[in-house]
């Protein structure tokens, strides 16, 4: 008896695989909202709503910043109250007052990871957000350089700082050979008082903030301090520029460097620190070079002799040796060289032998004492300048005594309303087709040639 086999048509082939397919199809993960609440300058919480026909077993948040950072840049954490369910809605706080501050200005990117028990895995689009102070009606200019913000005060008032600032790029770019080619966000408060309630962990005596790995710069400027201003603004700005070129993972640039060298942007010395620096030369009391690169003291005369000094510092390397090697030096300094190594390689001289050529060069006598007895130093979590510098300058407030900040303590809320993210549409990865999948249509397939192909053989037979 002869077997019939019957021709498979398309149609048959097509309706045979849909079959396949639905039986095969998973039930999906359906994303119904995604978003990030921000509460500047304190919190960020971002929330997630999904749901999905089988259980859910698991939910991983990862975001970041668009900062420099050491390492790997995206940072994840699973939420603690998330529980497995087929219907999530979960959340979770970056509280800034435990992590550390980020300036206004910084892009906050995050997406979520989403895995079901049949096997199926979502993981969000990148979404971001600019997390800044909103409540504050700013007004901007800006040049290929500089972005910046400002709160009170005049457009002729914002441009005679900007114009500083621009100044003081070009003058520092020609003392230490460094070029900033990314923009730097500058905000400008109406007070010092402002700017430190516009942020976490603000010293109560600082009249700015540098963020180099965010290229973002705080200062606290009033109106009828314009000429304090300028040189402010020219202070911070060189502590981005320097700590970004500088930016390392296995080092750090000695304080004296870094300080001098923002004193340095700031134009000639002023006569109150020249008169600082010529009393201690005269009665001896100089600080060395060893104390000037590890933490400046949180006694008021010692830190401001501490700035006089550094300026005093880097004018010696520049105008004796040069652009090129003071561009030389922070590159060994980017490279994580240690403070006596950089100096040796670049100028022949390590810190004692710098000291003892820079105290001859201005008249001082060799080092005999170390640091005042008692001084007790100080850290902050950024570079800072004091909102005055000398006894004749006006300011809103009086100075507050500097103190120490080993343990940061939070700044009472600011007056910011939350920002949010406006809602993606829901999504759904149900049109997802798993590997395994493709695999079993590949294998019909091959079943039905070869089903064919063994039936044209027969019928020719």
């Amino acid at each position: 008896m002869k077997l019939l086999v019957k021709k498979p048509t398309f149609w048959m082939t097509w309706i045979i695989l849909t079959l396949l397919l639905l039986g095969f199809q998973s039930s999906g993960i359906t994303v119904d909202r995604n978003r990030a609440v921000a509460d500047y300058p304190q919190s960020i919480t971002f929330e997630l709503s999904v749901s999905s026909d089988v259980e859910i077993e698991s939910v991983e948040l990862e975001y970041g910043t668009d900062a420099l950072v050491c390492g790997e840049s995206v940072s994840r954490v699973v939420p603690e109250d998330f529980s497995p369910g087929t219907s999530i809605e979960i959340e979770w706080d970056w509280d800034l007052r435990r992590t550390g501050a980020l300036p206004p200005g910084t892009n906050v990117w995050w997406r979520w990871i989403v895995s079901s028990s049949s096997g199926e895995s979502l993981i969000t689009p990148e979404q971001s957000l600019r997390f800044t102070n909103e409540s504050i009606a700013w007004r901007t200019l800006e040049t290929d350089s500089l972005l910046l913000f400002w709160q009170n005060g005049s457009t002729s008032f914002a441009q005679a700082l900007m114009d500083a600032g621009e100044k003081a790029m070009v003058d520092l770019s020609a003392a230490t050979g460094v070029d900033m080619e990314e923009q730097i966000e500058v905000y400008i408060y109406a007070s010092s008082e402002a700017m430190q309630m516009a942020t976490l962990f603000a010293p109560a005596w600082s009249g700015g903030l540098a963020f180099s790995d965010h290229r973002a710069v705080l200062i606290g400027i009033p109106t009828t301090s314009l000429e304090w201003g300028k040189r402010a603004f020219a202070h911070e700005l060189s502590h981005v520029v320097i700590g970004y070129y500088t930016f390392t993972c296995i080092g750090s640039l000695p304080i004296w460097l870094n300080e001098g060298l923002a004193e340095y942007a700031e134009g000639d010395m002023e006569p109150y620190y020249i008169g600082i620096l010529s009393d201690a030369i005269e009665e001896d009391s100089l600080l060395s070079v060893r104390e000037l690169g590890q933490i400046f003291s949180n006694d008021r005369d010692l830190a401001q002799l501490s700035y006089a000094q550094s300026q005093s510092l880097v004018e010696y390397l520049i105008e004796n040796f040069g652009q090129e090697k003071m561009l030389l030096l922070l590159g060994e300094f980017r490279e994580g060289a240690p403070e006596d190594r950089a100096l040796s390689d670049i100028y022949g001289m390590d810190r004692d032998g710098l000291e003892a050529a820079w105290r001859e060069s201005v008249g001082a006598d060799p080092m005999q004492g170390g640091v005042e007895a008692g001084a007790t130093p100080t850290r902050t979590p950024f570079p800072t300048i004091s909102p005055i510098t000398g006894p004749n300058v006006v300011t809103e407030t009086p100075l507050a005594p500097i103190v120490p900040t080993n343990t940061p303590t939070p700044l009472p809320a600011s007056t910011t309303t939350p920002t949010e993210q406006p809602e993606i549409p829901a999504q759904s990865n149900k049109s997802i087709i798993p590997i395994f999948l493709v695999i079993c249509i590949l294998v019909i397939l091959m079943l039905a040639l070869t089903g064919w192909f063994l039936w044209r053989r027969r019928k020719a037979s």
